[in-house]
């Protein structure tokens, strides 16, 4: 077979691949529907308790890692949870050469992409007898320093000891070894914690962490015009995405702007004592969540911006949504959303500073962006032309370069582990 003519046979691993278990088990799917688009034969590899949904969704080509004694076992031990991510690793990576036996011994070029977790840190099983892609990675993201009083202890050791524990990896023979391809989508902050990890800087390649659906930048874009109060706070309702911050903005903001909470999670009855504390119960309306995503999508005409203060999120899909569809964001200046937004052209930024500095910051924002339609036109004209930067088609396009150059040019040395 010609490589030249023939694309490799890509085969993406996920842990979960799902519409209802949270950002990276959506982008997992996304990235294996807009895979497939290009390349049919794609196949996926996740865990058995996708299995059900996988089903509903229709997708064909998908191939699933069971438990055994030994991940129920690290289940059930607590302590020894964190090793369920290298056990699924290892059993995927050996399922996938599997599945490859036959297609490479005719001759197919075989790549093994395993696309989740984002975790610069958890260690992975790497295959030795085809070409490894990891990614898009995205993390070393910690709560700023303002919130880290909000810090459970794990998440607080974790952000103590992810550097040295980088540098120590690299000083472990086993563990410094990488794969021939890392897709790194966390800026600077990812990059360097890859290197400390010892990671070679010629196998980082800069990429998005998730694209855009091309039918949500086929809508029409909102246009904005007079006066419009109302802004959507959108997603899970848990601490790091910071909606009572939001709800907070509002007590100080100089118009009477109305914010709807979309959503559901363990935040949602603190957010409401804030509501009856600040005597915001007019202006603040919890509206739970939408079955159907599309009617979400179409919800936001209403709406002059969308909020997101998250202090955690290492990308921030729901920021890219709003941006494609032309609705400008209102974000804290940290994590994903300070990759997405450029503050005062598609959006705004507002540094976590100051408890006092966040909620006056939102505040001012949305009281400008609510009286000036030319400015909230002008926002979302730049948010859609960023956004049709991310569109998926060009992001697996980009991929798929990388995995026949991969192919094409094969290092020599192929790890075990990374």
């Amino acid at each position: 077979m010609n490589d030249a003519v023939v694309p490799p046979l890509v085969m993406l691993i996920a842990p979960n691949v799902s519409e209802q278990m949270g950002g990276e088990a959506m982008k997992a799917l996304q990235i294996l529907r807009e895979l497939k688009r290009v390349l049919p034969e794609t196949l996926q590899i996740t865990h058995d308790r996708n299995r059900a949904e996988i089903a509903r969704l229709g997708l064909a080509g998908v191939h699933f890692v069971s438990d055994t004694r030994l991940s129920l076992l690290l289940w059930r031990s607590v302590v020894f949870r964190p090793a369920l991510g290298p056990w699924f690793s290892w059993k995927a990576v050996r399922l996938a050469e599997q599945l490859a036996r036959e297609p490479a011994s005719a001759g197919r070029a075989i790549v093994i992409h395993q696309v989740e977790p984002n975790s610069p840190v958890m260690p992975r099983w790497l295959s030795r007898r085809f070409p490894n892609v990891l990614g898009p990675i995205n993390g070393n993201i910690y709560y700023p320093r303002l919130f880290r009083r909000h810090e459970s202890f794990s998440a607080g050791m974790r952000r103590r000891l992810h550097m040295p524990l980088q540098w120590l990896r690299r000083c472990l023979p086993p563990l410094r070894r990488d794969a021939e391809l890392v897709l790194v989508a966390g800026g600077e902050r990812t990059r360097q914690s890859l290197l400390a990890a010892g990671m070679d800087d010629g196998t980082l390649v800069d990429t998005v962490d998730c694209g855009v659906a091309e039918s949500l930048l086929a809508r029409p874009r909102l246009t904005h015009h007079g006066v419009n109060l109302r802004f959507v706070h959108f997603g899970r309702l848990v601490f790091h995405k910071g909606t009572a911050l939001a709800i907070r903005a509002l007590a100080q903001t100089q118009l009477p702007i109305e914010l709807d909470v979309v959503g559901r999670g363990p935040e949602l009855e603190t957010c409401r004592k804030v509501v009856e504390e600040l005597g915001l119960q007019g202006r603040v309306r919890f509206l739970d969540w939408y079955e159907r995503h599309e009617d979400l999508i179409a919800s936001f005409d209403a709406y002059r911006g969308m909020v997101l203060p998250s202090i955690e999120d290492a990308n921030g899909m729901v920021v890219q949504e709003a941006m494609a569809l032309g609705l400008p964001p209102v974000c804290l200046d940290w994590g994903g959303p300070q990759l997405l937004v450029k503050d005062g052209e598609s959006g705004f930024l507002v540094r976590p500073d100051s408890l006092e500095a966040i909620t006056r910051g939102i505040a001012d924002r949305l009281d400008r962006l609510a009286q000036d339609p030319a400015l909230a036109e002008r926002m979302s004209i730049a948010a859609r032309a960023q956004a049709a930067d991310w569109r998926w088609p060009e992001v697996v396009q980009q991929w798929l370069g990388l995995y026949r150059s991969l192919t094409a040019q094969r290092v020599g040395r192929v790890p075990n582990a990374v």
